[in-house]
């Protein structure tokens, strides 16, 4: 068939569009023989690769129209290009719609903007980037809307089949554009998922898919009101209320392992990994391309992302070559203004099931690139309060030979700080966690996730980013984990100090160098595994003579780390894992071991889910004594349907387990039950959502003395305008306190009674609120110390944001050890205010400063000691000579950085920290005096500037 000339207002109706006539001449059939439409196979060509197009008869606009309306009735996309068919690039659509789907057509390609390359380029400023929505559809008409009713279970979805290009001329700028997208299915088929009442959408979204040897291309036109986008710009990995458009990808396509990317509106990326059944971890950057644009009707995104950065199965074809690709994926878009999120396959926070349940995507033949990159870096560092100039330089490579296995390796590396840690005051015996930061140790980190409980983030709210604005967290959820990554060139935790000789406590807690590290992570079937290597420099630290006050150095052996694990695990519908996990620590004096094996199960179509651990060490770690100790611990959820979920743990770690030479560990000597219960419900009257919870915990140690028991209960309130109340209380029957007398005896506290109210404001206005008012009563005589939380957030516009939160707590009866078997109750005022200001000279340049201040004023009011057995506190009466016990304590982080994102993981840094600790012997000096002395005095006064940039593949 030949194209004839028609008139300007004619044309033909487009069924669908292959690269392979008996493909074409088979669509031919089916639509004559089951739609009875006439239609023939039409030659053209695009980019220079041909195309055999199914055209109707050629007709005029109205006819046109009505012939689409009947077709889209009967689940069929079709579309009218005016004019002249061979130089239209017109969609290219199934002549039967996938289930729960519709195909639509992308903008008309702008021949002016089609590039000859294959390379993607790096996109123009976002904040500057507005497309004519006229424009984007001069040649296309799309169908009308067919029904959409609630999809039906997300395995009944027939399998997405991605087209493959040889080459793409396709910009990521975030306008799609090009003509290889009009040459691709695009989906509409997203349902409202949180709230959980999977509704079809108030706006639509059009996504597209297509491959070439390189990478998966990926395109989102998300339909909106101009007045109604949310666009914020921010660091990446930075959950903030905001208009997004998110792919989450199982990269083996059985529900076992998988990578999420996010590109928001102005351009901020985000991105991470996932692993079952819904753990999902910020800890990974890639090196993708990703942008957004505005236009008249909303906004649109575009994505690259290369196969060589993802791991995935070997898959080869029947000709020993590459063959097909079974991959599985998740969509899902954030609709700020709305407080909604929209995606497909509908899978709520409620539900039953996410890994498992992904929508499978087909690629017919996939040969992935092997990937080798190296990451050089220099970095100069000047200390203000050493007075000393420092030079460094190392690399790191990336090394990935097969596409399930990468090989790591650093030289030298610079863990320099050039993000601060959140301030903590913590005067118990409890140590506290903070997450790793830096980019070798993140890189494949989540196979040595043996649990849920490795997740810092595991009991984080879905709604996190979401609707009103974050209120500050009034506690802190620390992980169970065999493997801390920060404790590798972390402080020295065996200094051996000589009787007589002084370290300050600063210098105890700077960060030890590293020579080098190694580290591999692949699969092999159902096999993951993991190793770790890393080794230690030598550490010196200053000190002094206590008797002469002469300086000296105090040298130890620097420490060697090693990692091994194994997981075997059978995805699909459910899940069947068992796995290993060892580790040892070269100490000075000897090596620290543990073991760990680790069962994973997901059975009932997702209902029921449960993890569990067994840990041994050899006794020879942290205060050890040489004798070997054993803990385990099991999590069950059952979720019987949507908006209902139990869980059920128990744990039994016996006093004798040692990990926290690498790994964490908030407390052994534990035997604990916990049980919960979640509701989460959608459009209760006056709210939108609510999510009420109760929890029941009882632990105890191994000597049967209870040490912790609790009654929970947590109700959150979703109102129509987007704003959010909170409520919760919390009661604690007598317990006893095995711990915080650091091994001087265990005392009997009080009851105790928790309350707390919050409220915050529509996060996606220009100025949002939050504040909690609290109250709770100490340990000791139950006198109640009240507490406020009050924060703002106000963004003028897209490039700057301002946010500034202080809490402020009046102890009363403060209980705290003060050494020996000696406890003191203090009347304490504690104030800690947080501001972070955040400017983007664009997309990709920040300027961020964060100061951060923490003042604490203690008088003491009672006294008391513990028996050295057990039993309740003791009175007792100071020594007059003794040195007062009050105390008054001043932490400062304060830092000023500049960050210009040169490529793809390649950046150059700026950054000036400054800040201080110390402790009076007195609690006189009034918080003006404290924050004064902190700004004068630094014990840290860094300025870094590192540049790193990526070679490779």
């Amino acid at each position: 068939m030949t194209a004839p000339a028609v008139a300007e207002d004619t044309g033909f109706v487009v069924l669908g569009s292959w690269k392979e006539r008996p493909l074409a001449e088979a669509g031919k059939a089916q639509v004559r023989g089951r739609l009875g439409v006439q239609a023939d196979i039409l030659p053209v060509r695009i980019d220079g690769e041909p195309r055999f197009r199914l055209v109707s008869p050629a007709m005029v606009e109205a006819d046109a129209r009505a012939l689409i309306a009947d077709l889209a009735g009967r689940g069929v996309s079709a579309w009218f290009p005016r004019g002249d068919l061979v130089a239209s690039s017109t969609p290219r659509a199934m002549p039967v719609a996938p289930a729960a789907s519709r195909e639509e057509p992308m903008p008309a390609p702008d021949p002016a903007r089609q590039a000859t390359s294959s390379t993607a380029v790096s996109p123009p400023d976002p904040e500057t980037t507005s497309v004519s929505t006229t424009d984007r559809l001069a040649n296309a008409v799309p169908p009308a809307p067919a029904s959409r009713a609630k999809p039906a279970d997300p395995d009944t979805g027939a399998a997405v089949h991605v087209p493959y290009f040889e080459t793409v001329g396709i910009a990521i700028d975030g306008v799609a554009d090009e003509a290889a997208w009009s040459e691709v299915p695009g989906y509409d088929d997203m349902r409202v998922t949180d709230p959980d009442t999977l509704e079809e959408p108030r706006y639509r979204t059009f996504y597209r898919f297509l491959y070439t040897r390189e990478g998966l291309y990926v395109a989102a036109f998300m339909e909106q009101p101009p007045d109604t986008l949310v666009s914020r710009l921010s660091s990446r990995d930075r959950h903030l209320n905001r208009d997004s458009f998110n792919l989450t990808l199982d990269t083996s396509g059985e529900g076992l392992y998988g990578y999420w990317f996010t590109v928001t509106l102005g351009g901020s990326l985000m991105d991470g990994k996932a692993v079952p059944e819904r753990t999902v971890t910020e800890q990974w950057d890639g090196p993708w391309l990703g942008a957004s644009a505005r236009l008249d009707d909303g906004w649109s995104a575009e994505m690259f992302l290369p196969w060589s950065m993802m791991a995935m199965p070997a898959s080869n074809g029947a000709d020993g070559g590459p063959g097909p690709r079974k991959l599985t994926f998740w969509v899902d878009r954030k609709v700020s203004h709305l407080d909604e999120s929209h995606s497909w396959p509908a899978l709520p926070y409620s539900g039953q099931r996410f890994m498992s349940a992904f929508r499978t995507m087909r690629l017919e033949r996939l040969d992935t690139q092997r990937q080798l990159a190296f990451f050089p870096y220099v970095s100069t560092t000047h200390d203000g309060v050493a007075s000393e100039v420092d030079y460094r330089g190392g690399v790191d490579v990336a090394w990935r030979p097969t596409p399930n296995v990468q090989l790591t390796g650093t030289v030298n590396p610079d863990f320099g700080a050039v993000e601060s840690d959140d301030i903590v005051v913590n005067l118990t015996a409890f140590e506290t966690f903070f997450p790793e930061k830096r980019l070798f140790f993140l890189e494949g980190n989540e196979v040595f996730f043996t649990t849920p409980r490795s997740d810092v983030n595991r009991y984080r709210s879905h709604r996190y980013g979401s609707g009103a604005r974050e209120r500050p967290l009034t506690y802190r959820v620390e992980p169970t984990t065999l493997v801390n990554t920060r404790r590798i060139g972390g402080p020295p935790r065996h200094l051996d100090v000589p009787d007589g000789i002084e370290v300050a406590g600063v210098e105890r807690g700077k960060p030890t160098d590293l020579l080098g590290a190694v580290k591999a992570a692949g699969t092999f079937g159902g096999l993951r595994f993991g190793a770790l290597a890393a080794f230690e420099d030598d550490v010196e630290l200053p000190g002094r003579r206590t008797d002469t006050d002469e300086r000296v150095t105090v040298r130890e052996d620097g420490r060697d780390f090693g990692v091994v694990r194994a997981l075997y695990e059978a995805g699909g519908a459910g899940r069947r894992a068992i796995g290993y996990l060892g580790t040892v620590v070269a100490l000075p004096d000897g090596e620290a071991t543990t073991h760990g094996i680790d069962a994973h199960l997901i059975a009932g179509g997702g209902r029921l889910r449960w993890d569990g651990q067994v840990m041994y060490s050899d006794g020879n770690g942290i205060a050890g004594d040489g004798t070997g100790g054993y803990g385990f611990f099991s999590d069950a959820m059952y979720v019987p349907r949507q908006g209902i979920i139990h869980s059920l743990n128990f744990d039994y770690i016996d006093e004798h387990l040692e990990i926290s030479d690498l790994g964490f560990i908030q407390q052994n000597d534990q035997a604990t039950f916990q049980y919960g219960l979640i509701f989460m419900n959608s459009n209760l009257g006056p709210f939108r959502q609510a999510r009420n919870s109760i929890f029941l915990m009882a632990q105890s140690n191994t000597d049967g003395f209870v040490n912790q028991a609790t009654v929970y209960t947590n109700q959150t309130f979703t109102f129509a305008n987007y704003s959010e109340l909170h409520v919760s209380f919390n009661y604690s029957p007598a317990r006893w306190d095995t711990r915080n007398s650091r091994g001087n005896g265990w005392f009997r506290t009080d009851p105790q009674w928790v309350a707390l109210l919050g409220y915050s404001t529509n996060a996606a206005k220009k100025f949002s609120v939050s504040a909690n008012v609290g109250a709770e009563q100490e340990e000791l005589h139950r006198s109640w110390s009240p507490a406020l939380d009050l924060g703002f957030t106000y963004v003028p516009n897209g490039r700057l944001s301002i946010d500034f939160d202080v809490r402020y707590k009046k102890r009363n009866g403060w209980l705290l050890h003060t050494g020996d078997q000696n406890f003191a109750t203090f009347d304490a005022d504690d104030l800690q205010p947080k501001l972070s200001i955040d400017y983007f000279i664009t997309a990709r340049q920040q300027l961020r400063l964060t100061l951060q201040w923490a003042g604490v004023e203690a008088a003491a009011a009672d006294y008391y000691r513990t028996r050295l057995t057990h039993g309740d506190l003791l009175d007792r009466t100071p020594e007059e000579d003794a040195d007062s016990e009050d105390f008054s304590l001043s932490r400062l982080t304060a830092q000023l950085r500049y960050r210009w994102e040169i490529g793809p993981l390649s950046d150059l840094f700026v950054v000036y920290t400054r800040g201080n600790q110390f402790t009076y012997d007195d609690a006189d000096h009034g918080f003006g005096t404290l924050w004064t002395d902190s700004l004068r005095d630094p014990v840290v006064d860094m300025l870094v500037v590192k540049l790193r940039y990526r070679f490779g593949s």
